[in-house]
């Protein structure tokens, strides 16, 4: 064996010598001892020097080849600069020690690739040998520093606010999962990169352990094969710490299905974001996305400088198993020196008034589902734009599932659908109580007389009077014709201009709360016509009843940028006490009239609309036949009593 070979075995000592040429590489290599082999085959044979300015691509290719998916590589301790994809041909990868934190040298590759136009291109790709190697104890470092502060940068406004992945400019990744490939990581930290770790592969099984995954995204999971874990560590970004997609695979957009216990999170704008990235067109056509699947134990949501959790509209979250957030508020703008903790996204790309309006964003929330308090709430932002802890867009067999982690008295939900309507007679069937032409008596409103102003108030300057059909800018629907009459007594809310008023009418009670049956089912309804909307849509609670001890049911929202009447039902929510004080409107638009028609709240289920607080009809009732009549009970002696005509004289006539 030659010296230059023997120098370059030193596995503790770097080589000043030359490299190998590859035909006397490969000999030399094929004399080492099978042992020397078994221990990791070491870069540094192949000329690597680690000195964070020599190109040590060759080097490390060589390595890679000479593994031939029998030998792990080791890295020594170093900075070794590589400018082309590693392409894995070994069982692992592993360096001298953990990488801690900065302060320790440890192995270290510096990724400075030669195409900097190309986006995701890897440091390292795992594909081939990746079934159960494991990767550990190194770290890979890009050339770029990326910030939540100067997002800018790298985000595009416009593209942002459509959720487009080409928000993001092209960048580099650390770690490519692709293939067939089921590596483990342990002990790996990613930084400086576009993406930290860039799961891209068709299996899962995908394991990491006390890892530091960073970059402008931590986690993008492009291809979502399921069966993720990630336990201890931090995963983390200047834009979010996991990136969800759209993608369609095996049946299938985008989403995640992993388990996260004990791992760190947030410490940026996002925790998870979703956007789209399987094409607009597609995703517009698609029903759905996926959204979250898995349990997260003792996963922290911390320093959060816009939201935890962000997915898009249409996505579906469903067996999620969440026991608390950890969570925390990043403040709200950058000090002026670099000092403290600050994350949230800058003014170029969000207003400040509209920064932090929720702690959390879901698109459809399928049951079962748990968000329990565990490890703590969400808790609702102090910034001027905040509504409320998470926004909800459609939420189904809520009574199966455990939100409370939530903080269900802020949180806002568009939609409410009950598993009882999914059949479609049955739906039908409940729509026609609705309509006074085919359930012409209606149930009791529990509402004040909804069509006398002064049953109402309104806050923040705004002015209230009552309209009808041919004094509104949109005229009335069909649909409210049939529930309304042709009609209708209207509310009109005129804003002051500059603040968002909330309108409210209490219970018909003699003294607050009204006392109905706690556990009973809630139902309600209204019609709403906003003449002015705000880009992107403006979200706002709608149909919130109050309850004793802070409860709040229907603490729904809705949103629209069409000049229509929208008619919002809620059904089959139960009140815990039954006690109950008002309904409520708010976050209605700061400028142009807002109109409200058929309010109203019942027990049980929706029925025909009745401004009164008994059962009502729109026309006279008839009874034929002889000997029919009217029975009522006295309310004293509880006798019975039938009141009937005969020859033009009311008979009364003791019930038996």
């Amino acid at each position: 064996m030659s010296d230059k070979l023997t120098d370059n075995l030193r596995m503790n000592i770097g080589s000043k010598a030359d490299p190998l040429e590859p035909e006397e590489l490969n000999s030399n290599f094929m004399k080492i001892d099978e042992s020397l082999k078994d221990q990791g085959v070491n870069v540094k044979w192949f000329g690597a020097v680690g000195d964070g300015i020599t190109d040590d691509t060759a080097a490390f290719q060589a390595a890679m080849q000479a593994c031939d998916k029998r030998y792990r590589l080791f890295i020594p301790a170093g900075d070794y600069l590589v400018r082309q994809t590693i392409e894995n041909h070994s069982r692992g990868i592993f360096g001298v020690a953990s990488y801690v934190d900065g302060a320790q040298a440890g192995s270290r590759i510096i990724w400075d690739p030669e195409d900097n136009e190309a986006d995701l291109l890897p440091c390292i790709r795992i594909q081939d040998a990746g079934i159960h190697a494991v990767f550990e104890d190194f770290t890979v470092s890009g050339k770029t520093s990326y910030t939540p502060k100067n997002l800018a940068n790298w985000v595009d406004k416009e593209r942002f606010e459509q959720g487009l992945y080409e928000m993001f400019s092209p960048g580099p990744a650390g770690i490519e999962i692709a293939g067939r490939a089921q590596p483990i990581f342990r002990n790996i930290r990613t930084l400086g990169v576009k993406v930290g770790q860039l799961l891209n592969s068709t299996n899962g099984h995908i394991y990491s352990y006390d890892c530091n995954w960073g970059g402008l995204v931590g986690v993008y999971c492009r291809i979502n094969s399921g069966d993720y874990l990630y336990q201890g560590g931090m995963i983390t970004g200047a834009f979010c710490g996991i990136l969800l997609g759209t993608i369609l695979h095996a049946g299938h957009r985008g989403g995640i299905e992993v388990n996260l216990h004990r791992v760190h999170m947030g410490f940026a704008p996002y925790g998870i974001y979703q956007c789209i990235d399987g094409g607009l067109d597609d995703y517009n056509r698609a029903p759905s996305v996926l959204g979250l699947r898995g349990i997260f134990t003792n996963a922290q949501f911390e320093q959060c400088g816009e939201a935890a959790i962000k997915l898009l509209t249409k996505s579906l979250t469903s067996n999620l198993r969440m026991f608390g957030f950890g969570f925390s508020w990043s403040v709200l703008d950058y000090p002026p020196e670099h000092s403290g903790w600050a994350y949230p996204l800058p003014d170029t790309l969000k207003p400040r008034e509209e920064k932090q309006q929720y702690a959390a964003w879901f698109g459809t929330v399928q049951a079962p589902v748990t968000i329990s308090e565990h490890l703590g709430k969400l808790r609702r932002s102090s910034a001027p734009g905040a509504r409320g802890t998470a926004f909800i867009d459609t939420l189904t067999g809520y009574q199966a599932s455990d939100l409370s982690g939530l903080e269900m008295a802020d949180v806002v939900i568009r939609r409410k659908v009950s598993s009882i309507y999914r059949n479609e007679d049955l739906h039908t069937r409940m729509m026609e109580r609705e309509h006074r032409a085919l359930m012409p008596v209606s149930a009791p409103n529990l509402l004040r007389n909804p069509e006398v102003l002064s049953n109402w108030t309104a806050t923040n300057g705004a002015s209230l009077s009552l309209v009808r059909a041919d004094q509104v800018p949109v005229p009335i629907s069909n649909e409210m014709k049939q529930i309304l009459g042709s009609d209708p007594v209207i509310l009109k809310v005129t804003p002051d201009g500059d603040r968002s008023p909330t309108v409210s009418i209490k219970f018909n009670a003699d003294r607050l709360p009204y006392r109905g049956d706690a556990g009973r089912n809630l139902a309600m309804q209204y019609f709403i016509l906003e003449t002015e909307y705000e880009t992107p849509p403006y979200y706002k609670t709608i149909g919130r009843i109050s309850g004793e001890n802070h409860e709040y049911i229907f603490n729904d929202a809705s949103s629209w940028q069409n000049k229509e009447w929208k008619h919002q039902r809620g059904r089959e929510i139960a009140s815990k006490t039954g006690l109950l004080y008002d309904f409520s409107i708010g976050f209605i638009p700061k400028s142009g009239d807002t109109y409200i028609a058929g309010v109203m709240v019942t027990w049980d289920h929706i029925g025909s609309y009745s401004p009164y607080p008994h059962s009502y009809m729109t026309s006279s009732l008839e009874i034929g036949g002889q000997g029919s009549g009217v029975i009522l009970t006295d309310s004293v002696t509880q006798e019975r009593y039938l009141l009937s005509m005969a020859n033009g004289n009311i008979q009364i006539t003791k019930m038996n």
